[in-house]
C-alpha cells in the first residue's frame, strides 16, 4: 500500500531542489541567484497536504526566508560531493549502506583530506537525525576510509545549527546504534518513520532524508539514507 506523503516531505521536495541548485551555481553568480524563482518551480500545490490554506503559505514564507539565511551566509562554498549516491559494504555491519549525500565540504581549517558533511531538513525529528548522524559516521568511515571533521544539520524552517563531531572514540556507538537499527529492520517496517520499504517508489524522492530506505540483498540488507 502506497504511503501518503505528507506537508514535510513536500516542503524537503522542494528544499533539497534549491540547494541543489544553488551550489550547482558558479560561486560569482551566487548573489544573484533567485531563491524564490527556485522555489516557486519546486513548490508543491497539494495544499490539502498542509493543516491549512493559512499555514501553507506561512511555510513557503519560512523556508523563503531559511533558505536565504542559509544559503547567503555559506554562498562561497565550494562542495567536493553535491547530491550524490554512493554505496559501501561495512564489514562490521554485514550491509551495504546507500547514502545519498547532500553536501560535502573542506573545512577551513586542518588537513587538505579533513571534510565535513552538511545536510539540509524541513523535519526536525530527533530520532531521524539522529539515525543520520550515526549513519552518516559509519558510511564515511568505510567509504572514505577517514571520518569526516563535522557532521552539520541545518534546519530551514527554524535556522537550529545541529553540529557533531564524530572521533574513533564514538565510531564504535554509531556502529553499535546502526547495529541495533539493522537488527530492528523488520518491526520497523510499520512504524511512522517508514525508514523500512519493501518497494522503490517516487515517494523516496519525496522522503525527507531523501530517503531512508532498508532493501535486500543476496548477502545484505541496503540501507539508502
Amino acid at each position: 500500500m502506497k504511503t501518503e506523503v505528507n506537508w514535510m516531505q513536500l516542503s524537503q521536495l522542494a528544499v533539497s531542489h534549491v540547494v541543489n541548485a544553488f551550489y550547482s551555481t558558479p560561486e560569482m553568480e551566487r548573489p544573484w541567484f533567485s531563491i524564490p524563482a527556485t522555489l516557486e518551480r519546486w513548490w508543491t500545490n497539494k495544499i490539502s497536504k498542509f493543516e491549512s490554506e493559512e499555514h501553507y503559505w506561512s511555510i513557503k514564507q519560512r523556508l523563503l526566508d531559511g533558505l536565504h539565511l542559509l544559503l547567503m551566509e555559506n554562498k562561497s562554498d565550494s562542495p567536493l560531493i553535491l547530491f550524490e549516491q554512493h554505496q559501501v559494504f561495512v564489514q562490521e555491519l554485514q550491509v551495504e549502506l546507500m547514502h545519498i549525500l547532500q553536501l560535502v565540504l573542506r573545512t577551513e581549517d586542518g588537513e587538505p583530506s579533513d571534510y565535513m558533511v552538511r545536510k539540509y531538513i524541513v523535519d526536525e525529528d530527533e530520532d531521524m537525525i539522529a539515525l543520520f548522524q550515526h549513519l552518516t559516521t559509519v558510511f564515511c568511515a568505510s567509504a572514505f576510509g577517514r571520518l569526516p571533521m563535522q557532521i552539520e544539520v541545518l534546519s530551514v524552517l527554524s535556522g537550529n545549527r545541529l553540529v557533531t563531531n564524530p572521533s574513533s572514540e564514538s565510531l564504535q556507538g554509531s556502529i553499535d546504534y546502526m547495529k541495533l537499527v539493522t537488527s530492528l529492520m523488520p518491526e520497523v517496517a510499520s512504524e511512522p518513520m517508514q525508514i523500512r520499504k519493501t518497494q522503490g517508489s517516487a515517494e523516496c524522492r519525496r522522503c525527507p532524508f531523501l530517503e531512508e530506505c532498508i532493501r535486500p540483498a543476496e548477502t545484505a540488507e541496503a540501507v539508502m539514507m
